[in-house]
């Protein structure tokens, strides 16, 4: 069997506390990579990083928004291993609101989480890919932007990510003469429980609207489903990217919220 082209990498991953972020750091450090985990929980991040090698992962406590720190991050990972090989930008966040009664502070929250943070972060990795010979990036979207019964009532976080696609495709022409490829990643839905951001009082009418669209949808998959799938983009050789991937589940499943299905199987 030939060694993982992504033994040795150093990668960045955004948002890995948890979810896919985490699957996406462990599925690159099984196959050899140095990880940086990078998130704002501290004590969070410290859980996240049992089972990885002390000597091959490096957590990082850090507001991905604040570009100052997220500077200070980035320093870091280079000063621990001396190069930059690969980021992914997999910090997102949701909320379902109608667009009238979203309050300015949402909006500003899903602009930064779901866009400008992977801004940030993609300048800043540029100049040190660019050092190491080239590298990837990967940028995490969300199928809402092509598929309209992933959920209701989510225009802002769609639209932010909508932003993060055209970035990532101006972003590929800009880059690829550096040996930097690009690629836009956009997952369906995935059970990382974000639902518990959600605000219960808008959630009803959230759920109503999507069932005025039809009484299933495509399902969700698992973080470990995706983390792989991310890491898999990086197997590549140099000079070859997947331009553009959307892994969707396929299976036509009663509309529920992520918690009332849990439940269900737990009863089942």
């Amino acid at each position: 069997m030939n060694a993982s082209r992504v033994q040795d990498q150093v990668i960045v991953v955004t948002g890995a506390s948890k979810g896919i972020g985490l699957a996406t750091a462990r599925a690159l450090a099984a196959r050899g990579a140095r990880v940086a985990l990078l998130a704002r929980g501290a004590a969070a991040l410290q859980e996240a990083l049992a089972g990885f090698d002390p000597d091959r992962a490096l957590a990082l406590a850090v507001d991905v928004s604040d570009r100052a720190a997220l500077a200070l991050a980035f320093d870091a990972v280079v000063a621990r291993w001396g190069r930059l090989d690969g980021l992914v930008n997999n910090v997102g966040f949701q909320f379902a609101r109608r667009i009238e009664q979203m309050p300015e502070d949402e909006v500003r929250k899903l602009v930064d989480l779901n866009f400008l943070c992977a801004v940030f972060a993609c300048q800043l990795a540029i100049a040190p890919l660019r050092a190491a010979g080239g590298g990837r990036i990967v940028n995490l979207s969300s199928a809402s932007v092509r598929h309209d019964n992933e959920f209701a009532h989510m225009a802002l976080y769609s639209a932010a990510k909508a932003a993060l696609d055209q970035f990532t495709n101006e972003l590929r022409g800009e880059v690829k003469r550096d040996g930097i490829m690009v690629t836009l990643f956009s997952p369906g839905a995935v059970a990382t429980g974000s639902v518990a951001n959600f605000d219960p009082a808008a959630l009803p009418e959230a759920m109503a609207a999507w069932l005025e669209k039809g009484p299933q949808f495509d399902g969700a998959v698992q973080p470990d489903v995706v983390g792989e799938a991310i890491a898999n983009c990086f197997e590549l050789p140099p000079g070859v990217a997947i331009e553009f991937i959307e892994l969707r589940p396929n299976v036509p499943t009663p509309k529920l919220l992520e918690s009332d299905w849990k439940q269900e199987q737990v009863a089942g």
